[in-house]
Parts: structure tokens; sequence; C-alpha cells
């Protein structure tokens, strides 16, 4: 018999958990750059400039209502 110590464990599979920088969806490089360009010159990270593009484009196009943090 096999000592229970050599026997390698099998654990479970489950799901990969994503990376933390790894995106959700695919962002061409042309807006990629402009993104990157935009949260420089705002001074702003990315995740911030995103919500701000967002927060505006849903605004203008009557999507989101009231002023939300800038």
């Amino acid at each position: 018999m096999t000592d229970s110590a050599e026997t390698p464990v099998s654990l479970p599979e489950t799901p990969a958990e994503p990376r933390a920088d790894e995106e959700a969806f695919h962002i061409p490089d042309d807006i990629a750059l402009a993104l990157t360009e935009f949260a420089a010159v705002e001074q702003r990270s990315r995740g911030e400039a995103i919500c701000l593009i967002l927060r505006e484009y849903l605004r203008a196009k009557g999507y989101l209502r009231g002023s939300g943090p800038a």
C-alpha cells in the first residue's frame, strides 16, 4: 500500500479567477492609446477615466440623470 504522504492529492478544478490586470473585453489599440493619454492629462487612473467617459456619454444620450461624482 502507498503511504498517504506520497499519494498526490487531486484538487477539484475551479474556474481560474481573472488576474487583476486582465480586461473583461478587448479595447482596440487606438482607443487604448487615447484613453491612456486622456487619463494622464486629466490626472486620473484608467478606471476613473473610463467611468468619467461613460458617465458623460450616458448623460449626454439621456440614459443617466443627475450629477454623480466626476
